[in-house]
């Protein structure tokens, strides 16, 4: 999925985050690739080490989704 996104699809997966992630465990780590310098998971996890590196990814691609594309 993340391959998808970058070559410039944008993906809709908000359904699954709903049922995986609360409204303000989504708004945390979409802030937090708001305000980031960049998009690296690794620093992301660093930052963000309250979420699972999936969650964390699948926020990602939800922000790539919305903004790179």
């Amino acid at each position: 999925m993340e391959n998808i996104c970058y070559s410039g699809t944008k993906l809709n997966v908000d359904y699954y985050i709903d049922e995986v992630l609360d409204d303000s465990k989504q708004e945390e780590i979409y802030d937090y690739f708001l305000n980031s310098e960049t998009d690296s998971i690794e620093e992301a996890m660093s930052n963000l080490s309250d979420f699972s590196e999936d969650d964390v990814r699948l926020m990602r691609i939800k922000f790539l989704s919305e903004y790179a594309n």
